[in-house]
């Protein structure tokens, strides 16, 4: 008789299944494999515990916020009440050793999660999904940018091609957004796109080529370096140099790229002109009559952005993380009162002054720089690493960046944002959150960075293995594969289907047929067998535990005595209490 049946007590998995499933509409658990997860709850109702643990392993690499893994850690629970509980036990036994087991291995947990600390790969924020996972973003106010100098996130892994020249960080302008409109307070992108279906050019130069692996933005572009190409699937170019994608980025993801010198673009058509010369009526007087100025002693428009560019640097400009606020006319306060900002304030102020002396320019954001790891020869780039800069349009050399920063502060170009926030007085450090000056602080300590670069290498490494050729992850072949064929979003709609008439069932619709007695003796026949001391085909309960006495003679006919009190329950005309046969088998078993 190899029957096993499920316990008399209710089954707190499948309840408790159900509502991880619910529990998917959750905006940070939106972003997780929908179609590895389902699979995974129904095998936990079935019981199909080897296939669950695959389809969990596999899930558990998308994890990216302290809500997705601590999800992930009930899930866990749920998978070892089934792997590893008592078949006798209900179910808030079955949790208690579930628990013990997960307790037994936190040490070994704390130590995963020093060494993600010490990699950067903790992620320890607690905001809403849109605050968490945006980094730079489509509008530029002041502070926009100087804020996520204290976010230390990832925002993607660059590697170059092995016949790449030596790049130095002052190289590295990842180009994500184009910002032309401008209000007076805030800089923002054009509503209108204007893809450029051309193939790439050829050039007598090769094109740099790199992999990017671009960490969940929630955003629609990517980044790049100058006129930059990618052939991943649903991504288009913009002529402003903008790579868009039709689908938001979710999920990280992996895109080859090209990039070649930009070409001389010797005219601008009048929509990009007048966009790019917009300005607000009557706004920041006193910097429009300084351009002015400064235009009738340098009528040549690359004399004069020259001349801005050394105002700047020669001039008692600052560059902090604190400026003072503006109360008004916000570039006029800048330049006369003030003198003091960070990236997004320089960029705007010199778009603004060049627009007024009728010189195209626009404001891009993106970021700069990066860490080196010289393990696996890519690079790093984080959220801190943000930064804004300029381009200009003349008819000799076409659009040419312009960056302030690096006339004001070259140092936090030349050598990057840790090493510049490291040389602040202390009054301006005092202003940087903890965890920053926390990371400023462990990089000094021997060792640190070593131990971090070897972290980096291994979880680099490690995400290679996951994706495919074409960036996507190795997971996401179903998903794909099912959007190719035309049925959208309709598997997840049957997956939740099927859980939820497989947990019904399973809850409701699948009372076993025998007896209370006769199912405690099958959960005990289970756990018997295991012993090798399961039923005979040819035997009776009472001839079974006849013959499992005669193994355990100390326990004096108890094993008899429990078949007669199955056999009485069963078939005799007053049968016993069904507490005390299960007290009983509970009591034997722990003997075994």
């Amino acid at each position: 008789m190899a029957v096993s049946l499920n316990s008399s007590d209710q089954d707190l998995v499948i309840p408790a299944t159900l509502i991880a499933a619910v529990v998917l509409i959750l905006p940070d658990l939106q972003t997780q494999p929908w179609w590895l997860i389902l699979p995974c709850l129904i095998c936990l109702i079935l019981r199909w515990r080897a296939l669950a643990f695959v389809f969990l392993f596999a899930a558990m690499s998308y994890a990216d916020t302290w809500l997705t893994g601590f999800y992930y850690i009930g899930l866990i629970l749920l998978l070892l009440m089934r792997m590893y509980s008592d078949p006798l036990a209900g179910s808030a036994v079955q949790l208690v050793s579930a628990l013990r087991q997960v307790v037994m291995a936190l040490p070994l947990l704390v130590v995963i999660m020093l060494l993600a600390v010490v990699a950067g790969w903790s992620d320890p924020r607690s905001s809403s999904p849109s605050q968490s996972m945006t980094g730079v973003s489509d509008t530029m106010t002041p502070g926009s940018v100087s804020r996520l100098v204290n976010d230390s996130d990832l925002a993607m892994r660059v590697r170059f091609a092995p016949e790449s020249p030596a790049l130095l960080p002052e190289d590295l302008y990842w180009r994500g957004i184009v910002l032309e409109n401008f209000d007076g307070t805030t800089w923002s992108r054009s509503n209108r796109l204007q893809f450029d279906l051309d193939p790439m050019p050829v050039q007598v130069a090769q094109p740099l080529q790199y992999l990017v692996s671009l960490e969940p933005s929630r955003q629609f572009w990517l980044y790049g370096l100058h006129q930059a190409y990618t052939s991943r699937p649903q991504t288009y170019r913009d002529v402003r140099g903008m790579l868009i994608t039709s689908d938001m980025l979710r999920q990280r993801v992996r895109y080859p790229v090209s990039s070649i010198e930009p070409a001389v673009e010797s005219s601008l058509d009048s929509d990009t002109r007048q966009r790019n010369l917009s300005v607000p009526a009557n706004s920041n007087p006193r910097t429009q009559q300084w351009v002015g100025h400064l235009q009738s002693q340098y009528p040549d428009d690359h004399a004069l952005t020259a001349a801005i560019l050394r105002h700047f640097g020669e001039s008692a400009f600052y560059y902090t993380l604190t400026p003072t606020a503006s109360s008004g006319a916000q570039i006029d306060d800048f330049m006369f009162d003030s003198r003091e900002g960070y990236c997004e304030h320089y960029a705007g102020a010199l778009t603004f002054m060049l627009r007024i002396a009728g010189i195209p320019a626009r404001v891009v954001a993106g970021y700069q720089g990066g860490d080196f790891n010289p393990i696996t020869g890519h690079w790093n780039v984080y959220q801190y690493n943000a930064h804004a800069w300029v381009e200009a349009w003349y008819p000799d050399t076409g659009w040419q960046r312009l960056d302030p920063t690096a006339s004001i502060a070259p140092e936090r170009i030349s050598v990057g944002i840790d090493a510049w926030l490291a040389s602040l007085n202390e009054r301006t450090d005092s202003t940087l959150e903890r965890d920053t000056r926390r990371r400023l602080q462990l990089a000094t300590i021997p060792g640190y960075q070593s131990m971090r670069t070897t972290l980096d290498a291994l979880q680099y490494s490690w995400r290679l293995g996951i994706y495919d050729s074409e960036g996507n992850l190795r997971t996401e072949d179903l998903n794909d594969w099912l959007t190719r064929q035309g049925l959208g979003s309709l598997p997840v709609w049957l997956l939740a289907a099927l859980l939820l008439f497989v947990g019904v069932r399973a809850m409701w619709g699948g009372r076993s047929s025998y007896s209370p007695a006769v199912q405690t003796y099958l959960r005990l026949d289970a756990r018997l067998r295991r012993l090798g001391l399961g039923r005979r085909q040819e035997e009776t309960i009472m001839a079974h535990m006849e013959r499992v006495d005669g193994k355990y003679p100390g326990r004096a006919a108890q094993w008899q005595k429990l078949g007669r009190m199955i056999s009485e329950a069963e078939y005799g005309n007053r049968p016993p209490d069904q507490s005390v046969i299960r007290d009983k088998a509970r009591e034997l078993t722990k003997s075994l």
